[in-house]
């Protein structure tokens, strides 16, 4: 009887330590979220997010919402603000989420809950 009792606890340990596992390399569960951006120069202040929503199967779509600053003799000027609706394809092989009609790039470290899109980096803060 004792036997059957640590064979059943051992099964429910593996069966969940696979469980945690396979939820941990789930891009439905790890690239969904808010990323958010902030750069800073002499000439402008910009402030970029990004919102990456499942949309089905391997299809994702990217909200953007930027805004930035001009500066001029040093002081900002209005903030300008730009919104986009990509839809992306992400490859769980390669890590990347190619979009669609400009067929940009977006790469993901989801360790360190951060997003690459070109040579910008954006934090996940959900």
């Amino acid at each position: 009887m004792k036997n059957i009792k640590e064979l059943h606890f051992s099964v429910m340990i593996i069966f969940s330590i696979s469980l945690l596992a396979s939820c941990n390399s789930n891009p439905v569960l790890l690239l969904p979220g808010i990323y958010v951006n902030h750069a800073e120069s002499e000439y402008s202040i910009a402030e970029d997010t990004l919102i990456v929503e499942h949309e089905k199967d391997n299809n994702y779509l990217i909200h953007r919402r930027a805004g930035f600053k001009l500066i001029t003799d040093g002081k900002p000027g209005a903030t300008h603000f730009h919104t986009e609706e990509w839809s992306g394809v992400y490859n769980e092989k390669s890590q990347i989420l190619r979009e669609n009609r400009k067929g940009r790039i977006i790469s993901f470290d989801f360790d360190k809950g951060i997003l690459k899109l070109k040579n910008s980096i954006h934090q996940r803060i959900n």
